[in-house]
C-alpha cells in the first residue's frame, strides 16, 4: 500500500519540475533539482460511517523539502506547496518545523511543509448465507384502544381535563363532551387533572375491561361522601 502512495507522490513532484524524488536519506550531490519526502508519522484516520464493512484508514505524514538552497529549489518548493493546497485529496500543514525534527534527521533547518496523505484499504465484504427458513416473531404489547369520559360528581362532562398515561411523553385533553381516546394496557395508570369548583383536582384510574367504556369521575366517588 505504501508503494502506491510513493508512486503517486513521485508523479506529483515530477509534474511540478522535480528532477528526482527521494523518500529517505540524502540524494546524490550531482546538482539534480530534487524533492525529499520523509515519512515521519502514521496518524489515525476515523473510519467512515457505513452500513457495509468500513475500510482500514490511516494518514501518512511527510516532511516535504528540496535538496538545495538555490532559487530554483525554492521555486520548486513553492510550486509543490501551491499544488498540494489545491489538491482535495491531501492536507497541508504550515508552520515552523520544531528544531527537534531537524536534529533527529541530522539536517540543517530549511524551508519545508507537512503533507498529510490519507490511505484507505478496502476490506472484503462478508457474504451472509441465504436463509432457508423465514421465522417471523410477533409480540403484542397488550394495548387496547380505549374510549372514556371525564365527569364531575353530578355526571356532567368536564371539558379540557388533562388526561395522561403514566410514562407517556405527552398528555391529552377531553373535548367539549368530556370524551378522550387513547391506547392503554390493563396495568397502566391514568392521571386525570381537572378544575372542579375552582379547585384543581387529580384522579388516578385503571382501565376497565376491554369492551367497557372508561368512566372517570373527578373527584372520585369516595371523596364526595
Amino acid at each position: 500500500m505504501f508503494d502506491g502512495v510513493s508512486q503517486r507522490l513521485t508523479t506529483w513532484a515530477t509534474m511540478q519540475g522535480a528532477g528526482a524524488v527521494v523518500f529517505a536519506g540524502d540524494a546524490a550531490q550531482d546538482g539534480t533539482l530534487a524533492v525529499r519526502l520523509s515519512l515521519l508519522a502514521i496518524l489515525p484516520y476515523p473510519p467512515p460511517r457505513t452500513l457495509t464493512r468500513a475500510p482500514l484508514r490511516f494518514r501518512l505524514r511527510y516532511l516535504v523539502t528540496c535538496m538545495s538552497a538555490t532559487p530554483e529549489a525554492h521555486m520548486l518548493l513553492g510550486r509543490l506547496l501551491v499544488s498540494a493546497m489545491q489538491d482535495p485529496d491531501v492536507q497541508v500543514e504550515l508552520g515552523d518545523i520544531a528544531p527537534e525534527w531537524w536534529s533527529a534527521l541530522g539536517w540543517a533547518p530549511q524551508p519545508a511543509f507537512w503533507l498529510i496523505v490519507p490511505v484507505s484499504v478496502p476490506l472484503e465484504q462478508p457474504t451472509a448465507p441465504l436463509a432457508r427458513e423465514h421465522v417471523l416473531s410477533v409480540q403484542t404489547s397488550g394495548q387496547i384502544w380505549r374510549r372514556g369520559t371525564v365527569t364531575n360528581t353530578q355526571g356532567e362532562p368536564v371539558a379540557g381535563a388533562r388526561v395522561q398515561l403514566e410514562g407517556a411523553p405527552e398528555p391529552l385533553y377531553t373535548n367539549l363532551a368530556g370524551h378522550f381516546e387513547l391506547s392503554a394496557r390493563p396495568e397502566d395508570t391514568l392521571h386525570v387533572t381537572a378544575v372542579i369548583g375552582g379547585r384543581t383536582q387529580e384522579v388516578l384510574a385503571r382501565p376497565p375491561g376491554p369492551e367497557t367504556p372508561w368512566p372517570v369521575q373527578v373527584p372520585p366517588p369516595e371523596e364526595t361522601a
